[in-house]
């Protein structure tokens, strides 16, 4: 008896809830659970936050809330990205700015406030060790084309389509709408995905999406840097990004649970996703983090030499010096180039591409600099796709489900 006493309180105690408070939250968040369940994501919006009016800690009512507020963001930016492109062709004709600049604010303005919701309702669902939520993503009847039906490129969008074999799956196999069981560690994965994105949106406010010319003879192009501070808050998303996807993966690695998990740990395996789990990826993870963390930081430069190796054509004698991310982001400035500049540079001279660097990007471009080891990483992944030993759809998947 003394056994299952401890027991029970250290079960309280680690998911910071008793039992029976935790029984009585999750039946109130139910009914927004179920809305969520069923796509019926305005009715989940408003009642989860019905639910968070009468308690704002319940976790399972915060998840939903970040869940349907998140699709309402990414559908209200795809709506006005294809606003911005069906006005392309007309302002072309008149001549006018290609890009309508207050209409590009609006949409990042309303897509980052959006996603400033969505994480706050992740870091109130956070706070609960304890949380989980089942999730079928493949069984939401959604119609995520716009044709205005509901077709088979809707109803495969979200399906894992192929096993760990890479063989496809049949049409009926129920592993292909697997339902999730996401948890506290699945929380800082989408907080780190949501911070990226709202890093991305600030770069693309930071500049005049229009591209101009700087001089009569209209020879120099000019790409307008309109608000730097943007680039400041892009870098502190990014950095608050990493942060996340640390955390997620210290949480991912201490589970001892294996439930239908999102993001296994090599332990684990109860995973729907046909993607193989070890050790050696959960270091090349961490080393990840720490690289990019670095460039951000500007303590590590990217080899512009390694980089024009990265394409199809090989330079013979590429050029020198390093792009520093963290002064590009901390020092930025309007970007000013001649076209007949670019024509010189396809003669692949190193001396003509490393001055012309140097004069656009200013700061941004270092001669000397610690390298980053990613190029090293992106050098030996081409090499894998090219013996034919992994493919660049296998090596997208992981980089999109480990953030």
């Amino acid at each position: 008896m003394r056994a299952l006493l401890l027991l029970l309180l250290l079960t309280g105690c680690a998911s910071g809830l008793s039992a029976a408070k935790r029984a009585d939250l999750e039946a109130d968040a139910q009914p927004a659970l179920a809305a969520l369940q069923a796509a019926n994501f305005d009715d989940a919006r408003k009642l989860s936050a019905e639910s968070l009016k009468r308690d704002p800690e319940n976790s399972r009512a915060a998840g939903v809330s970040a869940l349907a507020v998140y699709r309402q963001a990414i559908h209200d930016f795809v709506t006005d990205a294809l606003t911005i492109a069906s006005s392309f062709v007309a302002s072309a004709l008149l001549r006018g700015d290609v890009v309508n600049k207050d209409f590009l604010t609006f949409m990042l303005d309303r897509a980052d406030k959006k996603l400033g919701e969505v994480d706050a309702a992740l870091a109130v669902a956070e706070k609960d060790p304890g949380f989980s939520l089942e999730l079928c993503l493949a069984c939401w009847e959604v119609d995520w084309n716009r044709s205005g039906e509901l077709d088979d490129r809707d109803r495969h969008l979200l399906e894992i389509e192929r096993d760990a074999n890479n063989q496809p799956l049949a049409e009926d196999d129920p592993k292909r709408r697997p339902t999730f069981r996401f948890d506290v560690a699945d929380l800082a994965w989408l907080r780190a995905m949501v911070h990226f994105q709202r890093a991305v949106m600030a770069v693309g406010g930071a500049y005049d999406p229009n591209i101009t010319f700087a001089s009569r003879n209209k020879e120099k192009l000019l790409l307008k840097l309109r608000d730097p501070a943007k680039l400041l808050i892009a870098r502190d998303f990014a950095l608050a990004g990493l942060t996340h996807a640390a955390r997620c993966r210290q949480l991912v690695l201490a589970e001892v649970d294996d439930d239908r998990e999102w993001v296994p740990n090599p332990r684990q395996k109860s995973h729907a996703m046909p993607l193989e789990v070890d050790d050696a990826l959960f270091e090349t993870w961490a080393g990840v983090l720490g690289d990019v963390e670095k460039l951000l930081r500007g303590q590590e430069g990217l080899s512009v030499s390694q980089l024009v190796q990265l394409g199809n054509h090989q330079w013979e004698n590429p050029p020198g010096g390093y792009l520093d991310f963290g002064a590009l982001l901390t020092q930025p400035r309007d970007l000013t180039f001649a076209q007949g500049e670019l024509r010189q540079l396809r003669r692949s001279d190193p001396g003509a591409v490393s001055e012309f660097l140097g004069r656009v990007l200013g700061p941004a471009y270092k001669v000397k600099m610690p390298p980053s080891p990613l190029i090293d990483g992106l050098l030996r992944m081409r090499k894998e796709i090219d013996r034919g030993e992994d493919t660049i759809e296998r090596k997208l998947r992981y980089l999109l489900w480990l953030n």
